[in-house]
């Protein structure tokens, strides 16, 4: 390969990630009586942030005698499809970040005939920023024409030649390119090619202009070193055969490059009109990159044995090719060979065996793999586990097995709180470990370069622990007492409780009820079957005091009476007892242990008593009272609602009555005040301002004891 120009690899770096508009072309077909079917074809990069296609599309129709306007035809946007990307060499991984899409407008538009033709354009910006051979390409768009014949050249239904193929859309560096561009015409009309300058179109500040601009178009803006003849410099020869359209190239640089073909229509020998073609070339560096690498056996096994069997899945690390051809190393065998990236092989018994892969065979970018495979059945080893130990005087016995012969040699591996920690015979013995819980042995054997490990566990069992505690707390017989087992072992406890009065448990975690005053020792037996097998006991003298409770007790006389004659006796008849509480109402309580109170509800009154000792212990005693109910309601006749707290509220005094309602109405019969509380009042106020002085009027709805209701209302007087 030619050397590749550094400096130039430094300014113009490949970037894959192409944006924007990529190139077009533009063509039509006369189908008669003066209608045109126009076809524009716009390819864009669809890896790209920037322009997307238009939606619709503006066409330009001009006259080309004088290059007027004529009219802007509008194409809708047809969908878009995506160009496969064509590279087949397979010797080099191309970027896979290459995406074009081409989008086929279509429209039938009417061209009445008229001296000189017209000129059909279409402009778009802007290109993709990195294009090498444009000056500031970004800032760059296309223009596609193609031109109609007028009246004066003497025809009337022409169609324009189209391009057969697309570019393709990646080249080789420094690998030539030769490639079909020719086009073919409806009318069988003589076609010229050449290479040509792209035509510019639109800008940033307007990239889809409606009209597009008349004619003459602007021609792109090169690069310095590049031109039309040379779009990848002077050092990268292109050319085109001007009859047959075949392209041919050899990019010395990489980067994207634009390039233009036009081809021109001639018929009887005049030139009746021209089509411009403008694509965009991606050039990068083939490197040809081929490794043949089968992954060696120690790779393929996690355990670096050579033992696991006769069948091997084979790993392939190659790069660069598609084609392999393994070669197992088994003469005679028809079955000994593969096509697949990754084939596997049961080998017919054990030994060495020399594998080869070829990938790309016959090609120059072809290579060789080999590897030495050595293949013998599994050792299949074994130890049986032992059975759980106590951690006092264990002791174990590990017996090895497997299908290996003499000369192979082992390795027992214990752990660090074993001694000893490892053992190097067949048979292992007298392994004692220094601490409970769960450890593992691992066997290890080889023999005839095979390796194997086999891991089992043995258990060893922490001695017992007995230990239980009691809820803290005053105890006052009869007493619930919950017992807290701490006890600890690996395996499975039976329980005995002495709860000290005779009684005994086997529960875990029991309660106990202390019928009795007294102090109480308690003694739990714990015992195990397995494991550390053994039985351990604790006795914990005087844990439990137990003190006396008092008898709460009071008499209430009478039990039965009513709101007119409604005052009962309390007499208390505790005993063992210091202090003393009633509860006679849910708000009103007294110390006092024989007292006489009035009740002023109806119905029926729960009073308790609680009575406290010398140690704290309670007990409580309830009894009920029933107050036939009568209905009574008093309202007052005027209030005085100026703060000094004397007469502020104006409020009824209501007794025994349901579903209760009390208004306040001003003179103008306006509701100022409404309640169902029979303990809530008014407080001469009516949307937060004070009411004034004044005759107002109130009225009570409520259902009496008798569950009839009734309804009074009257009058009072706020006085300030």
């Amino acid at each position: 390969m030619r050397l590749i120009k550094l400096i130039l690899i430094v300014l113009l770096p490949i970037q894959l990630m192409a944006s924007h508009i990529v190139g077009g072309e533009i063509y039509y077909d006369c189908l008669g009586d003066e209608a045109y079917r126009v076809t524009v074809k716009v390819y864009r990069d669809c890896n790209s942030n920037g322009a997307d296609f238009d939606a619709p599309l503006f066409l330009g129709v001009f006259k080309k005698s004088d290059r007027s306007l004529v009219k802007v035809e509008h194409i809708d946007y047809p969908g878009s499809e995506v160009l496969p990307v064509i590279f087949s060499n397979p010797c080099v991984s191309a970027p896979t970040d290459i995406c074009v899409q081409e989008a086929v407008y279509t429209k039938v538009i009417k061209l009445p005939p008229i001296p000189g033709g017209y000129i059909l354009s279409y402009e778009r910006c802007c290109r993709g920023p990195e294009i090498a051979n444009l000056n500031n390409p970004g800032d760059q768009g296309l223009t596609l024409t193609t031109e109609v014949p007028g009246t004066d050249s003497g025809i009337t239904c022409n169609s324009s030649p189209r391009f057969t193929n697309y570019p393709p859309l990646l080249l080789c560096n420094n690998e030539p390119l030769i490639f079909d561009h020719s086009a073919i015409d409806p009318d069988g009309d003589e076609l010229v090619y050449e290479l040509s300058t792209p035509l510019h179109g639109g800008s940033i500040a307007d990239p889809r202009p409606s009209p597009p601009n008349n004619p003459p178009f602007n021609t792109v803006n090169w690069e310095n070193g590049f031109n039309a003849n040379e779009p990848f410099s002077p050092s990268g020869p292109i050319s085109i055969d001007p009859t047959t359209g075949q392209l041919k190239a050899a990019p010395d640089l990489i980067g994207k490059f634009v390039v233009g073909v036009t081809v021109k229509e001639y018929r009887n020998g005049i030139l009746i009109g021209s089509t411009q073609r403008d694509f965009l070339f991606t050039v990068f560096n083939c490197i040809i990159s081929v490794n043949a690498e089968i992954v060696d056996q120690e790779s393929l096994n996690t355990f670096n044995s050579f033992c696991d069997g006769l069948t091997i899945n084979f790993e392939n690390n190659s790069h660069g090719g598609d084609i392999y051809k393994w070669d197992f190393g088994v003469p005679g065998d028809p079955n000994a060979t593969s096509s697949e990236r990754e084939p596997s092989y049961t080998f017919p018994g054990p030994g060495e065996y020399t594998v080869t892969m070829i990938i790309n065979p016959g090609w120059a970018c072809s290579d060789t793999s080999i590897e030495v495979f050595k293949v013998y059945e599994s050792l299949d080893i074994f130890f049986e586990p032992q059975a759980p130990q106590c951690i006092i005087d264990n002791s174990f016995d590990f017996i090895g097995t497997g299908d290996y012969n003499t000369g192979a040699t082992f390795l027992w591996e214990f752990g660090n709180s074993a001694n000893p920690s490892t053992q190097n015979t067949e048979n292992a013995s007298n392994v004692v470990f220094d601490s409970a819980g769960t450890h593992p042995v691992t066997f290890t054997v080889n023999w005839n370069d095979c390796e194997s490990t086999y891991t089992d566990s043995v258990i060893v069992h922490q001695a017992p622990t007995i230990g239980f505690e009691v809820l803290p707390g005053l105890y006052c017989a009869p007493q619930k007492v919950q017992f807290i087992d701490s006890s600890q072992a690996d395996v499975d406890i039976d329980y005995l409780w002495y709860f000290g009065d005779g009684t005994s448990s086997t529960q875990q975690n029991p309660t106990h009820i202390y019928e009795n005053p007294g102090v109480y020792d308690v003694l739990l037996e714990i015992s195990t079957k397995t494991g550390c097998v053994g039985t351990l006991s604790l006795n914990k003298p005087g844990i439990i005091e137990v003190f006396p409770s008092p008898t709460a007790a009071f008499t209430v006389y009478p039990q039965e009476l009513t709101v007119f004659d409604s005052e009962v006796q309390i007499t208390d008849q505790s005993t063992d007892s210091e202090e003393h509480y009633y509860q006679l109402t849910p708000d009103l309580d007294t110390t006092e242990r024989d007292l006489k109170f009035h009740f002023i509800e109806g119905g029926h009154h729960r009073l308790y008593q609680v009575v406290t000792n010398e140690y704290g212990c309670v007990d409580t005693a309830y009894r009920t009272v029933y107050v036939r109910p009568h209905t009574t309601y008093y309202v007052p006749n005027a209030f005085t609602p100026n703060g000094d707290k004397i007469n502020d509220v104006f409020i009824p005094i209501v007794h025994d009555v349901t579903e209760y309602e009390f208004e306040i109405y001003n003179r103008w019969g306006e509701v100022i005040f409404k309640t169902t509380n029979t303990e809530e009042g008014w407080e001469g106020r009516y949307k937060s301002q004070p009411s004034p002085d004044g005759v107002y009027l109130w009225k009570i709805k409520y259902v009496n004891h008798f569950q009839i209701g009734e309804e009074h209302q009257g009058s009072f007087s706020l006085i300030r």
